[in-house]
């Protein structure tokens, strides 16, 4: 039986939501703490399974493409369960941390 065959038959690839919870399991994300100023808004690229903590001030969190608004206020965090690019916008000056 040919190895290589065999092999190249069974390839596959892991969903890319898939594939980044799991990198961040290997390697975990630093924990990134960010000063917003009233009306800035910062983006999130891949936030399944990051949690945005709000330390001080008001944030609005938008998912792209999605339904789903979250606002978070003054010790306050969330856990994305999406996958979809995340806006972060400050409605007032904010001290977030992304986990």
């Amino acid at each position: 039986m040919n190895t290589a065959a065999t092999a190249a038959r069974f390839h596959f690839r892991l969903p890319a939501d898939l594939m980044a919870v799991l990198q961040r399991a290997v390697a975990p994300a630093a924990h990134a703490t960010r000063v917003l100023e009233k009306g800035a808004t910062t983006w999130i690229a891949h936030p399944l399974g990051r949690t945005v903590s709000c330390e001080t001030g008001t944030l609005w969190l938008t998912f792209d493409n999605e339904s789903l608004d979250v606002i978070l206020e003054a010790g306050q965090s969330h856990r994305c369960a999406k996958a979809s690019k995340l806006a972060i916008h400050a409605l007032a000056a904010a001290h977030i941390t992304v986990a």
